[in-house]
Formats: C-alpha cells, sequence, structure tokens
C-alpha cells in the first residue's frame, strides 16, 4: 500500500492499527494522534521521554478507550519464564549489560533533541531486565554518564538502582564498545545468566548453577540450556492483536517506571 502522508495513513479505514517505529520525541505526539484516529498502537520504546508525556498519553488512551502497549517485546520470551522459575533462594542481584558500537552521524540515535543516547535507546531493556525479576518499585541510588566527544549524547551510561528486601540492579549501557548483551540473577543458592536476553537468534541458550551442586559448578560456566524457536516479535503482535479483540484497557504503570528512572539516570 502506498500513502503520501502519515495523516493519510491514520485516516484510512483498511488501517485497524498502528506500529509506531518513528524516533523517540515523536512517539508520543504520533501515538497520540493514532488514538485520536480511532486505532490502537504498539509504540515502540521508549513509550514516553518524560513523565508528563506519558501522563499525557495514558489520558488519551483512557478517554478514546483504545489500546496502547509499549513495544518491549522482550517480555514475551519463554527465557523470562525459564529464569523467574528457577530456584535460586532468595533474589539479591540483577547484573545487566547492553552494548553496541558507534552509529554513522546522522543516525536518529545520536541526535538528543530526537531522544537519542544509549541510555534511552537501550537502557529500558537493562531496566526491565531487573523490573522482571526482581520485587517491588525501583529506585535511582546512584547513576553516571559519559559524553559523547563529538555528538551531544551519552556514549555510555551505569546505574544503581534498588529494589524491596535490599534488592539491586546494576546496569550499564553503552553505544561505544562492542555489541555485547547480558543478565546475570544471583540468589542465595545460585546464579542463572541469559546469554542473549534482549536480541535472542531463534534459538538461544542460558546457563545456570546451584549451591547443591557444589563450589566447581558456582565458579564454573554452569548448566547449558537451549531454548528452541521462538519470535519475540511476533508473540508481541499476536498478545496485542488478542488484547485489541478482547477490549484490553491500556496500562502503562510500568512504562511510568520506566521512563521516570530513565530520566533520572540522564539527570532530567
Amino acid at each position: 500500500m502506498q500513502v503520501g502522508s502519515y495523516e493519510d495513513v491514520l485516516a484510512d479505514p483498511q488501517v485497524d492499527a498502528i506500529y509506531n517505529p518513528l524516533p523517540n520525541h515523536l512517539h508520543v505526539p504520533m501515538t497520540i494522534a493514532a488514538l485520536e484516529a480511532g486505532k490502537p498502537v504498539i509504540c515502540e520504546k521508549p513509550v514516553a521521554l518524560s513523565v508528563t508525556e506519558l501522563d499525557e498519553l495514558a489520558a488519551v488512551a483512557a478517554r478514546t478507550g483504545l489500546y496502547v502497549y509499549d513495544g518491549y517485546m522482550v517480555r514475551y520470551h519463554p527465557q523470562w519464564d525459564w529464569l523467574r522459575g528457577l530456584d535460586l533462594g532468595a533474589r539479591t542481584h540483577v547484573a545487566a549489560t547492553f552494548t553496541y558500537p558507534p552509529q554513522p552521524d546522522g543516525n536518529v540515535r545520536n541526535v538528543a533533541a530526537w531522544g537519542g543516547g544509549p541510555v534511552w535507546d537501550i537502557g529500558g531493556y537493562t531496566l526491565l531486565a531487573g523490573m522482571m525479576l526482581l520485587d517491588g518499585t525501583p529506585e535511582v541510588i546512584g547513576a553516571i554518564t559519559q559524553p559523547e566527544a563529538h555528538l551531544d549524547v551519552e556514549r555510555s551510561g551505569s546505574a544503581l538502582v534498588a529494589f524491596d528486601k535490599g534488592q539491586v540492579l546494576t546496569m550499564s549501557v553503552s553505544s561505544g564498545a562492542t555489541l555485547c548483551q547480558s543478565v546475570l540473577l544471583t540468589g542465595t543458592d545460585g546464579w542463572a545468566r541469559l546469554d542473549t536476553p534482549f536480541n535472542p537468534a531463534p534459538e538461544t541458550t542460558a546457563h545456570w548453577a546451584h549451591a547443591r551442586d557444589g563450589t566447581a559448578a558456582l565458579l564454573g560456566t554452569g548448566t547449558q540450556v537451549r531454548f528452541g524457536p521462538c519470535d519475540q516479535y511476533a508473540l508481541m503482535v499476536e498478545d496485542f492483536a488478542a488484547a485489541v479483540a478482547d477490549g484490553r484497557k491500556t496500562d502503562l504503570s510500568e512504562s511510568r517506571d520506566l521512563v521516570r528512572v530513565l530520566s533520572e539516570w540522564l539527570g532530567e
């Protein structure tokens, strides 16, 4: 289908729903425009660049009664259910890392006014890892960023986030390092690691070890677990379609914590 503008898409009666993958600063205005046009929306992460923006979006979703989902497809991969179901004793700590090499000049990820920089681009994944595995509301204890020398965005950042019961998330992101992803969950009785937590291949792996298996297991590579073919994007879209069909109400409460913590990480 060929169209002349975004407005043409929103006005087309043959379009049932919208996927909004535009640069970050256009997520809220274009998602609101879609809702006002009567279209439910999957919006790429981050769904908003401030809590104020998010509240504006949530109000329009509530008024129109249309469904909005912030597009964190990782929620749908079965490796997270496996990780949550492991007996590692009391969960104490999550360490989440996501880095990638520098992007070409002019890339939307390199423009601060467009919500660029690795914290907004991929920091939500590392934060969501902690939110999916630990208890309570995340609170920033400390955070740092390092500027990119020739751009107006950060090159890297790290943050320490507290949860309930003394649980802690440490997370690091960078757009100036090699491609790397990892999530390590530590408990009182063992540990488990997702080898490619955010953008896994169709088949991916994890490793884990339990104290009952002894010191050698805990300090070694652990037991490998393989996950069969999975398309987490397709699972997200299928659930979105079911939500729309069932009249599910928009719930952006988790998104609010994500946006709030990322904003605090950047000192905004």
